[in-house]
């Protein structure tokens, strides 16, 4: 299972609600540092893909009605 900030996706969650999306679903993928000397779960994901970044992995948000709030369905551990 993968590992994420809890304060990250709560950020992402609040800009996900600023932006205008008319689908009920929506995939955010998530990019980590190219930063061979990391240990695996020590790094910090983006949203943002660079030239320094590679594809961590993907999370999947839904709400009910376009008019409704984001909510995170991709199961998760919280770090923070």
């Amino acid at each position: 299972m993968h590992s994420i900030s809890l304060r990250f996706t709560q950020e992402l969650t609040q800009r996900l609600n600023h932006m205008s999306i008319r689908s009920t679903r929506y995939k955010v993928a998530l990019f980590r540092p190219l930063n061979l000397d990391q240990q695996p779960g020590e790094y910090n994901l983006t949203d943002v893909q660079t030239e320094n970044t590679e594809f961590a992995f993907n999370i999947m948000f839904e709400r009910n009605n376009p008019e409704s709030e984001w909510r995170l369905v991709t199961p998760l551990k919280f770090t923070d």
